[in-house]
């Protein structure tokens, strides 16, 4: 969903940042289908459960006053079912918000749910065949595109089978398909390209909206964001690295607008995942990583090529076991750590203070006799903060230790690595080819009646 304040060439860029993307990561667009979907499965049942909370009227006067025909009627028209598209949509920023005194903002799944749910909107939210209007996809040209995958697979399976020549650049398409397959599946009932957001007003002012709002917390995306924002490992992670691209033109994030709020919901976004979907995702993704390892013992133009190829499987799987190994440790240390300091607080001011000993304090305050180390400590400190979180606004909720950011920032690196010598690979492997890589499939072997 474009901005309010984008051009055209700014949505084209950014689609073609996205394809990118998916070249040099393609798990990552996997990963952005799989959180999506949850989210919106998540959308359809917030809305369900409310017409479960409605429920039928159970008042005797009332049923015995109204004419149970009209009842029933009413009833079918106040309701409304939110199907995937449904939720796709509210949940990809359709619906923009516009209270009294401000300027429209985008809400997605959970924060168009709790406005329902506290009153402020009323359903329905769709008009008849709304979403339909909007969406640019043609279901044939989906399964065109599935047809076509499906030959180009059949042909490598059969090249597999009769034991000729597959080319690396082969294999990297399977790759690449497997990744396409998957996420086309989450986003199938995804509506495309749709540019024109509905617009909702309500009858409430950016105050009302503060005072339901926790008192220490301050909003980051949109006012309504505290109902909605479940930052959590790999979110976290992801946009430590969205904002680095960011700093060189690729910007697939939201542009705040002068109001502090941001004018679209990102492409990019991951939802939180469940812990099973965790594990699925990642099977997912070694899954895609394994195609790699086909190509083994293939017959390289030359043996360092063959090596570092060697090298690059291992690089591929390892960055995706020892990445999903630092983030799992680092939740489990920072459980353990908040108890324990909260113990020690409380335990601290149990003891007189007549008995309570001063810490020593950090470094960079016992260096305050010398004006220049402190200068040059505090540098230094500053610099690992913009590390630690180098969100534009200082969004504390992006916060992330180095213990745990700068290990992953050379995982990122090995796997930028791998992936890029996998592309050159796929097109210098070209110059020297088995004989076998050239032949076609004798389908007759497989079906004799074909010949």
């Amino acid at each position: 969903m474009p901005g309010k304040r984008e051009s055209r060439w700014v949505v084209l860029w950014r689609k073609v940042a996205l394809t990118a993307l998916g070249i040099m990561c393609p798990e990552i667009q996997l990963s952005m289908g799989a959180s999506q979907w949850v989210g919106a499965r998540r959308c359809v049942k917030d809305f369900a459960s409310l017409s479960t909370a409605a429920g039928p009227v159970d008042d005797p006067e009332h049923q015995s006053t109204t004419n149970p025909v009209a009842s029933e009627l009413e009833k079918e028209e106040k309701k409304e079912v939110i199907d995937m598209p449904k939720a796709f949509y509210i949940d990809m920023g359709g619906f923009r918000v516009k209270p009294k005194d401000g300027e429209c903002f985008p809400v997605n799944g959970k924060e168009m749910y709790w406005l329902v749910k506290e009153g402020w909107v009323q359903q329905p939210l769709f008009k008849p065949s709304m979403v339909e209007d909007k969406n640019k996809v043609d279901p044939l040209l989906r399964v065109i595109t599935i047809l076509q995958i499906s030959y180009f697979l059949v042909g490598v399976i059969g090249r597999w089978a009769q034991h000729l020549f597959v080319t690396t650049a082969e294999l990297t398409t399977v790759s690449f398909i497997f990744c396409s397959v998957l996420s086309a599946g989450f986003w199938w009932h995804k509506p495309c390209d749709v540019v024109a957001p509905e617009t909702i007003e309500i009858d409430k002012t950016l105050e009302d909206i503060a005072e339901r709002a926790p008192r220490d917390r301050r909003w980051q995306l949109t006012p309504l964001d505290f109902t909605s924002r479940d930052e959590w490992w790999w979110s976290k992670v992801w946009w430590n690295y969205l904002n680095i691209l960011r700093r060189i033109g690729f910007n697939f994030g939201s542009e705040a607008s002068e109001g502090g709020a941001v004018d679209r919901i990102a492409d990019s976004v991951q939802r939180p995942l469940p812990r099973l979907q965790q594990y699925i995702m990642l099977a997912m993704t070694a899954g895609c990583h394994a195609i790699f390892f086909l190509a083994w013992d293939h017959a390289f133009p030359t043996w360092i090529e063959r090596t570092i190829w060697r090298i690059v499987c291992l690089l591929l799987m390892g960055t995706m076991v020892v990445g999903l190994a630092i983030s799992q440790a680092a939740q489990a240390y920072e459980a353990v750590k908040k108890p324990i300091r909260s113990w020690s607080w409380n335990l601290s001011r149990t003891v007189p203070l007549t008995q309570q000993t001063e810490r020593p304090k950090p470094a960079r305050f016992r260096m305050a006799r010398y004006p220049r180390a402190q200068a040059i400590a505090e540098r230094i400190d500053s610099y690992f903060d913009g590390i630690r979180n180098n969100s534009l606004n200082g969004d504390p909720d992006l916060k992330l230790p180095l213990k745990v950011i700068l290990p992953l920032y050379v995982l990122g690196c090995f796997y930028m690595f791998s992936r890029s010598y996998i592309l050159i690979e796929d097109a210098i492997g070209l110059r020297q080819q088995p004989a076998s890589a050239y032949a076609t499939v004798e389908w007759q072997k497989f079906w004799p009646h074909l010949g």
